[in-house]
């Protein structure tokens, strides 16, 4: 596994942080967030605690796994470490949809209306 990669999990596994902590911010607290988003919309809505937990801790499980799999066969330009980081990556886009949809169900997602 490149350096490269090791350094774009990192930054994905700290963006996925800050997601927390500002979502931790906003959230009021009674709050839930959604953990699966299925054909449906999101599904599986926890507390506000919980979630801002899970979805940082599946982030650190894959960048372990990437970690661990980084001295695998190298065959083709899609390998396993490179998946992985697609994955991270897609990781950090649905908690922001997830945040979001939180955010709006709480009435905090969009700004007053100035009249």
């Amino acid at each position: 596994m490149s350096v490269v990669l090791l350094v774009i999990d990192g930054v994905l596994l700290v963006g996925i942080v800050g997601v927390s902590l500002y979502g931790a911010s906003r959230l009021p607290a009674g709050a839930r967030l959604p953990l699966h988003f299925g054909p449906a919309g999101y599904t599986n809505w926890q507390p506000k605690v919980v979630a801002l937990v899970l979805w940082p801790a599946a982030a650190v499980v894959v960048c372990v796994i990437t970690i661990v799999t980084r001295h695998g066969h190298h065959n083709g330009p899609l390998t396993f470490p490179v998946v992985l980081t697609i994955v991270l990556a897609v990781v950090l886009l649905s908690y922001l949809g997830a945040l979001r949809a939180a955010l709006n169900r709480s009435g905090r997602g969009s700004s007053p209306d100035i009249t």
